[in-house]
C-alpha cells in the first residue's frame, strides 16, 4: 500500500491542475443521461437520457441508432443499463424490468422481472448472464436467456455496483452496508468480503480476475489481489467520489472517473498516474451543467479515452 508521501503524490496526481481537455466532445441527450455505457471496444455507447429514453449511438459516427424505450410511445426513465462484453447485446431496466436487445437489429428479445428495483446491471461477456444489484438488499446471478435465477448473493442494504469477470467466474458486489463482495459464480459461494467505512458506490474486477477495485465516500479507495485477499494498491480519496472505475485488457492499469469529471489512468504495480484528463462542462451553470463520469472506455487501438458525462456529452480524450 502507499506511503503517506506516496499517498500525498498520488493525490496531488489525481486531482491537481493539469489535466488534458477534450479533443472532441457530441451532445447525445439534451438535458442529460441517467445512465449510460461504453461496449469494450468503442464501439457503442447505451444511454438512458432525463427526457427521450433509452437509445444506442454509434460512437465513431456519433449517430443514434436506436430508440430504445420499455413501451410503445413512452419516453421510459431508464436508469442501470449494460452492453455485453462482446458486444452484440444491451440491457435496460425500468424499475424491475429488464429488456435485453440486439445491437446488430435493435429488435428486443427477452423481457424479464426481477425481484425488486434494479439499481446496478452488469451483463457477461456473451449477453447469456448478467449479475442484478437491487433495492431489496440482494444482488442476483440471472440467466437472461431462460429469466431464471441462478444465484441470489445477500448484502444488508441496497446494491449500488457490480461487475463480473470476461469469463464469468467472479463477480463482485458494492452495497450501502459498507462491504463490497467477491462471489464464484459457478457455485455461488463467497470468496472475499472486504469492508469500509462508509457505503460504497463503485466497484469493479478486472477481465480475467486478477483484481478488484471498491471505493467509498471519504475513504481511501483500494485495488486487491484477488487470490490472496490482500490490498496491493491505496488511492487517497478523501474530498471526491470515484464515480467509475475500469481495468485494461492486460489488468496492468486502472482507469478511473470522478463526479467533478476528472479521468485518470493509474498504473497498479507502481501506483503511477500516467495521464489525467479534465472534462468540460456543456453549460457553466443550470440544467445539464454536470459533468460526472457515468462511464468510460479506452478507445479502439487504445490511444485514447471515450467518457459518457451526466450532462449528456460524449466527450473523447487523446493520450
Amino acid at each position: 500500500m502507499t506511503s503517506l508521501l506516496g499517498g500525498m503524490l498520488l493525490f496531488a496526481s489525481l486531482y491537481g491542475c493539469g489535466g488534458k481537455g477534450p479533443e472532441s466532445k457530441a451532445e447525445l441527450a439534451v438535458q442529460g443521461f441517467l445512465s449510460g455505457d461504453l461496449s469494450q471496444d468503442g464501439r457503442y455507447a447505451l444511454v438512458g437520457s432525463i427526457h427521450h429514453g433509452g437509445s444506442l449511438w454509434d460512437v465513431a459516427r456519433k449517430e443514434r441508432l436506436y430508440d430504445w424505450n420499455h413501451a410503445a410511445g413512452e419516453k421510459s426513465l431508464i436508469r442501470a443499463v449494460s452492453l455485453s462484453g462482446d458486444g452484440t447485446l444491451a440491457a435496460t431496466t425500468v424499475e424491475d424490468d429488464i429488456v435485453l436487445w440486439e445491437t446488430a437489429t435493435g429488435k428486443s428479445i427477452a423481457f424479464w422481472k426481477a425481484p425488486a428495483r434494479v439499481l446496478s446491471l452488469k451483463l457477461s461477456w456473451d449477453g447469456s448472464h448478467a449479475l442484478l444489484g437491487m433495492i431489496n438488499h440482494d444482488a442476483m446471478y440471472f440467466d437472461m436467456k431462460a429469466g431464471s435465477r441462478v444465484f441470489t448473493f445477500p448484502h444488508e442494504a441496497e446494491v449500488r455496483s457490480v461487475d463480473l469477470t470476461d469469463d464469468g467466474r467472479l463477480g463482485i458486489t458494492g452495497a450501502d452496508d459498507l462491504t463490497a463482495k467477491v462471489w464464484d459464480l459457478k457455485s455461488g459461494e463467497q470468496v472475499h468480503v472486504f469492508s469500509h467505512e462508509n457505503q460504497i458506490k463503485t466497484v469493479a474486477i478486472s477481465g480475467k480476475g486478477k483484481y478488484g477495485f471498491t471505493t467509498s465516500q471519504r475513504e481511501d479507495s483500494i485495488v486487491w489481489d484477488l487470490k490472496s485477499g490482500q490490498a496491493v494498491l491505496t488511492l487517497p480519496n478523501r474530498y471526491t467520489n470515484f464515480t467509475v472505475a475500469g481495468f485494461s485488457r492486460d489488468e496492468s492499469k486502472l482507469l478511473l472517473g470522478t463526479f467533478q469529471g476528472a479521468l485518470s489512468l493509474v498504473d497498479i504495480s507502481s501506483g503511477n498516474v500516467e495521464s489525467k484528463w479534465q472534462a468540460s462542462p456543456r453549460k457553466a451553470y443550470g440544467g445539464a451543467s454536470s459533468k460526472a463520469v457515468i462511464a468510460a472506455e479506452f478507445s479502439p487501438g487504445g490511444n485514447g479515452i471515450i467518457a459518457l458525462m451526466t450532462d449528456g456529452m460524449l466527450q473523447e480524450f487523446a493520450k
